[in-house]
């Protein structure tokens, strides 16, 4: 499942991350062309300052006043060369290259030119005509100090850029889960309405998220009106048949002697059969979802108390409720359920029934007899509906298929097994850890 927060985490990050390495690289290439220009400028005017120094006569080779040459460029290597050339005449160059000749460049510029003792010069040249005389000016500049100062320069921007790139990071992350709370809010409610502590979403989102919240409780609102009528209407029907079938019930009985008594007679219980399926479905449709059992070991004592004066306290019936305040679902749909499986474990009982209901990776309902048991055959074909293993038992047929199609709308699930307790069958009814509070 892709999260919404990473996603946009992610995006800006990335997004973030590239602003700042171009600008990075912006900064870097800016910083060299300033440094290039300054140099450059420079250049410029030590060649206007040797011009200045330099006498030319017609027919004579060119004579520097070296008494007015800056004394940087007298001092051997130290970083500022000139060379002046003439056509068929030895170049004249500055003290500072020592015994060391430029090469001959062209008009305009030169970069990263390797000069004395490995030095990185950028070099001027300019050809000029004085008196008739060609002559070409080449002046030198050595760049590394302000490479390495330029270089220490960047290094310390992408220290403090990559500081400020971490807390716009932590900034942007705060953001979103600060943007992304009202999400937060609203699976809260969700759950809410899951529990049936509320009946609609009424957490505050932004406006994009409105419309969906007012679907959602719109969806709502028409699922419980549909769900109302057809659990009404489903009612209403399965009532209306029963007066005319507990009317059949009533003629059959004064005609057992007849040729189509059993036939008639069966076909009258697979009506009641599907007449109560069809309430259980009804009233387990309209409850399902949205509704809470407050006090469910109080109302199991009390059912259990029931249970025990009508089999005349034949049976003892223990329970054991574990650290289980509410239970969320319908609380008449889980009495019906549950009195169901004690009814009939109470059946098949001995002497003794055990109910046990605790919460551990989701609720457990755990029913317990000291009967004969089942196979595992007779396991599988008791939660077919109308099937019995002993006719002469009402109970562990439609009771429990009845039973488990009520589980299922709750999106539980029933298991028959042995008990090791008590040696007879064990019923274990598993529902969403959710269910449990």
């Amino acid at each position: 499942m892709t999260s919404l927060s990473r996603h946009l985490s992610l995006s800006l990050a990335i997004s973030l991350i590239c602003v700042f390495l171009f600008q990075s690289v912006l900064v870097g290439i800016e910083m060299r062309k300033l440094t290039e220009n300054g140099v450059v400028s420079r250049l410029d005017d030590d060649m206007e300052g040797i011009l200045a120094t330099l006498s030319v006569q017609s027919e004579q080779p060119p004579v520097i006043e070296w008494d007015h040459i800056p004394k940087i460029f007298m001092r051997p290597f130290s970083g500022h060369y000139f060379q002046l050339r003439q056509e068929q005449q030895a170049a004249i160059r500055s003290r500072s290259l020592w015994d060391i000749e430029l090469d001959n460049y062209q008009d305009g510029i030169d970069h990263a030119v390797i000069g004395p003792k490995d030095q990185q010069l950028i070099i001027l040249t300019r050809s000029f005509t004085l008196h008739g005389q060609h002559i070409v000016l080449s002046v030198a500049e050595d760049t590394s100090q302000l490479e390495a100062t330029s270089l220490y320069f960047q290094k310390r921007l992408l220290i403090l850029s990559a500081g400020a790139l971490f807390v716009l990071l932590i900034i942007q992350l705060w953001v979103i889960r600060r943007g992304l709370k009202p999400l937060i809010g609203l699976r809260h409610e969700l759950q809410q309405l899951e529990a049936g502590e509320i009946d609609k979403l009424e957490q505050p989102v932004p406006s994009e998220i409105q419309p969906l919240v007012e679907e959602v409780n719109r969806l709502l609102m028409v699922m419980q009106q549909r769900l109302q009528r057809s659990r009404n209407a489903m009612g209403n029907l399965s009532h209306a048949l029963k007066t005319p079938l507990t009317l059949i019930f009533q003629i059959l009985e004064h005609h057992k002697g007849d040729d189509d008594y059993q036939q008639v007679l069966e076909q009258a219980q697979r009506i009641e059969s599907h007449i109560n399926t069809q309430l259980s479905r009804a009233r387990t449709a309209g409850h399902t979802m949205g509704n809470t059992w407050p006090e469910p070991e109080q109302d199991l004592r009390d059912l259990i108390s029931t249970l025990e004066n009508i089999y005349q306290h034949r049976i003892a019936i223990a329970l054991d409720f574990k650290q289980i305040a509410t239970i969320s679902a319908d609380r008449e749909d889980m009495m019906e359920m549950i009195g169901n499986l004690i009814d009939n474990a109470c059946k098949w009982a001995e002497q003794q029934v055990i109910i046990t209901l605790y919460d551990q990776n989701g609720l457990h309902i755990v029913i317990e007899d000291d009967g004969p048991g089942m196979s595992q055959q007779e396991q599988s074909l008791v939660l077919e509906r109308g099937i019995r293993i002993d006719e002469s038992k009402q109970g562990h047929g439609l009771g429990l298929a009845i039973v488990s199609e009520m589980i299922e709308a709750y999106s539980g699930k029933l298991e028959l097994g042995k008990s090791d307790k008590l040696g007879g069958l064990q019923v274990n009814v598993i529902f969403p850890s959710s269910m449990a509070n």
